[in-house]
C-alpha cells in the first residue's frame, strides 16, 4: 500500500513539475512559431542545456573536473551528442533557422535553380519534377511541405511574386526576414526582461547558496475584472506603474557611485502587466487559483 502511495506521489510530483515547465516554455515557443523552426529551437536548447549542465556540475563541486559521464547522466545525451554540442564552431545561419530562408538560399546557390546564361535565380515553373519550385521546396524544406504552402508564405513576405498566369514564380528578395525591423526593440527588451526574471527565479531556488537572501519576485492578479472595464483598468495600472518607475529611477540615481575605482554591481527592477483570456491558455497554463 505504501509503495502504491509512493508511486502516486511521484507521479503527482512529475505532473506538477511538467506543468510548471510548460508555463515557462510556452511563451518562448509562441514567440518562435513563424520565426524559428522547431528543429532549430531544439538544437539551441540542446546546446544551452549542455552548457548549463556543465555550469551546474562545476557549481556543485568546485574545483572538480566535469566528466562526460556526469554530463551524460544529467543531460540524458550520449557522449557524441555532448561533444557535438560543445565543439560546434559554425554559427547558425538564417537558413538553419527556418525553412523559408532555406528555400531562398537554395534558389540562389543551387545550379538546378539558376539561369544557365546569367547565373541568377531562374524564374521557376511552380509544378513539375525537375528545376521547378515544387522540386526546390521538396529539397530545401522536405516532402511534407507542399509548394503551395511555401508559395503562400513567401508571397506574403514579399520574397517572391507570381507570373500573371500564376504558373511561374520569380524571386524578388532572397533575404527572408523572420523579424520585422519594427519588432526588434520590443524583442530585445523582452528578451532581457525574461532573462532577468529567470535569474530571480533561479536565485530563489538555488540549492548551492541557501544562505543568500531571497530576491523579491511577486505578482498580483485578479480573475474577476469585467471585460467592459479592461481598457480603464489597463490605463490606470499603467499610470500607477509609471509613477513607481519614476520613484525607483530617482532612488537608484541618488545611490549610484561616481567613484570609478569602486567595485560596481548591477541591480535592476522590472515591471510588467499582463492579461489572459480563457481562449489564450494552453494545457498546463492554468492561472493561479485554477485547477
Amino acid at each position: 500500500m505504501g509503495q502504491a502511495l509512493s508511486r502516486t506521489d511521484n507521479n503527482a510530483q512529475v505532473s506538477w513539475l511538467i506543468g510548471a515547465m510548460v508555463r515557462m516554455i510556452r511563451p518562448l515557443v509562441r514567440f518562435a512559431v513563424g520565426r524559428v523552426s522547431c528543429s532549430a529551437l531544439v538544437e539551441l536548447v540542446r546546446e544551452i542545456y549542455v552548457h548549463e549542465a556543465r555550469r551546474y556540475l562545476e557549481a556543485e563541486n568546485p574545483g572538480k573536473r566535469v566528466t562526460t559521464s556526469a554530463l551524460s547522466l544529467l543531460c540524458g545525451l550520449d557522449g557524441r551528442a555532448i561533444k557535438a554540442c560543445e565543439s560546434r564552431e559554425r554559427e547558425l545561419a538564417l537558413a538553419d533557422m527556418c525553412s523559408e530562408a532555406a528555400i531562398l538560399e537554395m534558389w540562389t546557390m543551387d545550379q538546378a535553380f539558376l539561369d544557365p546564361d546569367s547565373g541568377e535565380p531562374a524564374e521557376l515553373l511552380i509544378h513539375g519534377p525537375h528545376g521547378t519550385f515544387q522540386r526546390l521546396v521538396s529539397r530545401a524544406a522536405g516532402r511534407a511541405v507542399t509548394p503551395q504552402t511555401a508559395l503562400d508564405r513567401l508571397v506574403e513576405s514579399g520574397n517572391v511574386r507570381l507570373s500573371k498566369d500564376e504558373t511561374r514564380v520569380q524571386l524578388v528578395d532572397p533575404f527572408y526576414m523572420p523579424v520585422e525591423p519594427s519588432e526588434r526593440t520590443a524583442i530585445e527588451a523582452g528578451s532581457f526582461a525574461i532573462n532577468r526574471l529567470g535569474k530571480a527565479i533561479m536565485h530563489n531556488t538555488n540549492r548551492f547558496n541557501e544562505g543568500d537572501p531571497r530576491w523579491l519576485q511577486q505578482d498580483r492578479w485578479s480573475t474577476s475584472i469585467p471585460a467592459s472595464r479592461i481598457d480603464i483598468v489597463r490605463a490606470e495600472i499603467r499610470q500607477i506603474l509609471e509613477r513607481n518607475i519614476n520613484q525607483v529611477e530617482d532612488y537608484v540615481k541618488d545611490r549610484e557611485s561616481l567613484d570609478l575605482d569602486s567595485t560596481e554591481c548591477s541591480i535592476g527592477i522590472g515591471w510588467y502587466y499582463w492579461e489572459d483570456m480563457d481562449n489564450e491558455s494552453g494545457p498546463g497554463d492554468q492561472r493561479p487559483g485554477q485547477e
